[in-house]
């Protein structure tokens, strides 16, 4: 038996042994339990099987029996009326509650050393501005770690002002610094002493004339980076992929019904589909260098991603909520497509989950909430906006194609492959592994919707909804033609027949 005082620990076998012959026992006047009492009538102290009482004081442990304080045994004293039962049943052992005590201090204590411990290490997240990013690095602060960001350019007096208001601790753990994420040079001075290092991938754009080269300059110039500084250094790297590069809408879904992690996009080329091409090459690249410097690596594979924006930037899939949001209620049929949705803070936290998480060591993991319709979504949010009068009828294969006939930016070629096409993703990995649980849809639409309000890009529910006229001649005039076409074809068909 020890007791402890001040760090140091003391045999009780060094104190007085104390012997207690001939001990009479009596009954607990305060509760259950006995209490013992010397022939002469005197009590012992402490009390012989008596509970010990951990009391916590500048680091030591003090068995509060051996300061004469109050004990209680476990041994119950024989019920003998109902009153006495009663005061039994009410009774609550006070040393259950200096337990739960000490369980919440211990669990907040240890809480407290893991997030200083985290306050100690640096991770860097490059392309820090960025729609994705910007919620890794309010996640990477929350959880309280260090944080350095890269910009390509310097930020503006509002973007710093947004980004330093995410570090809200007294520590300041959030550094701005600009680095070139196709130069290795710049990234190694931004590496040195980060143990972990998230790549957020690369901006681009549909115009972009060599997004492949892009890619793969800014994932060899992060190794080569990560390689001069040190393998001792940084431990571990985790990228930002993409769900596309798990499938290709032609392809066929696998026996499960979902693809998962061992899926790759054999079908994309850099002619057919550029952008998610690049982020194969991007991918597939990290894991050919990883293997040779021996770096940790983690792939973050999202799906498209929306939700609420830290900054300027918004998604492709957040401008196309918003075009349903204010869609006329003079044609409420949606384009029979399918996407598969995740929420930005949820892809955020699966980032930093993914730092520290040794089941995920070396691995890719999808992210991703669920497979939904454009219709589907419409009605989310016609839902929880009663005022707004998105689509919420799926139109058919030719509507559809007529309804990307009127979208510039819509590639026909394109669109014909995916209309009525519903791929699904394994989650498995990042809902075990990882422990993540998803937003609801509704919650991310709802998260989306309020930022729209806000912005002013949709009307509130108590303002005037004005018609635009321009998009409703437009689409009237397309139908009109399109009915006009379809009634001309279908005469001159049977025509022909009749002729025969």
């Amino acid at each position: 038996m020890l007791r402890a005082f001040s760090g140091s620990c003391l045999s009780l076998e060094d104190m007085k042994t104390v012997r207690r012959p001939n001990l009479v026992q009596r009954p607990h006047i305060l509760g259950p339990g006995v209490d013992f009492f010397t022939e002469d009538g005197q009590p012992v102290r402490p009390q012989p099987g008596a509970h010990t009482l951990q009391k916590v004081f500048s680091g030591s442990t003090l068995d509060l029996n051996a300061m004469n304080g109050d004990v209680l045994s476990e041994e119950e004293v024989p019920q003998t009326n109902n009153a006495l039962q009663h005061s039994q049943q009410q009774y609550v052992s006070p040393v259950a509650t200096v337990s739960t005590i000490l369980h919440q201090l211990s669990t907040e204590t240890e809480k407290e050393r893991a997030k200083s411990s985290k306050n100690k290490t640096n991770v860097l997240v490059i392309g820090g501005i960025g729609y994705i990013s910007s919620h890794v690095v309010a996640k990477l602060l929350d959880a309280g770690y260090t944080v350095r960001v890269t910009v390509a350019d310097g930020l503006s007096e509002q973007q710093q002002m947004d980004f330093y208001s995410m570090d809200r601790g007294p520590e300041r753990r959030l550094t701005i610094l600009e680095a070139d994420m196709t130069d290795s040079s710049t990234l190694r001075d931004a590496m040195r002493g980060c143990k972990y290092v998230i790549h957020c991938g690369c901006p681009t754009a549909p115009g972009d004339k060599d997004p492949v080269g892009l890619h793969t300059s800014a994932i060899r110039a992060l190794f080569d980076a990560v390689r001069s500084t040190g393998q001792s250094t940084v431990k571990r790297v985790v990228i930002t992929g993409a769900s596309s590069s798990v499938f290709h809408i032609t392809d066929p879904d696998p026996p499960s019904g979902a693809f998962d992690e061992s899926c790759w996009n054999t079908v994309a080329t850099s002619t057919t589909d550029p952008i998610p091409y690049a982020r194969i090459c991007f991918e597939k690249e990290a894991w050919r260098i990883k293997q040779m410097i021996g770096v940790e690596l983690v792939v973050v594979l999202p799906s498209i991603t929306i939700g609420p924006s830290r900054t300027e930037e918004i998604s492709d899939a957040m401008m196309q909520i918003q075009e349903l949001a204010n869609a006329s209620p003079v044609f409420p049929y949606a384009a029979n497509l399918y996407w598969n949705y995740v929420d930005v803070r949820d892809v955020a936290e699966a980032h930093v989950r993914a730092l520290e998480c040794q089941e995920v060591k070396d691995q890719r993991v999808i992210v991703s909430n669920g497979c939904f319709s454009y219709a589907e979504v419409a009605q989310m949010i016609k839902e929880a906006y009663p005022h707004l009068t998105p689509p919420t009828r799926t139109a058919n294969t030719l509507m559809t194609l007529l309804i990307g006939a009127t979208q510039s930016q819509v590639k026909m070629g394109f669109l014909w492959r995916f209309v009525g096409v519903r791929k699904r993703l394994q989650t498995h990995r990042a809902k075990v592994d990882l422990d993540m649980t998803f937003t609801p849809m509704k919650e991310t639409i709802q998260a989306c919707i309020d930022q729209l309000i806000r912005a002013g890009e949709i009307p509130a529910p108590n303002a005037s909804r004005s018609m635009n006229t321009g998009k409703i001649f437009i689409v009237t005039t397309a139908v009109s033609l399109f009915l006009s076409t379809a009634v001309a074809v279908a005469w001159g068909v049977a025509r022909a027949r009749r002729r025969r």
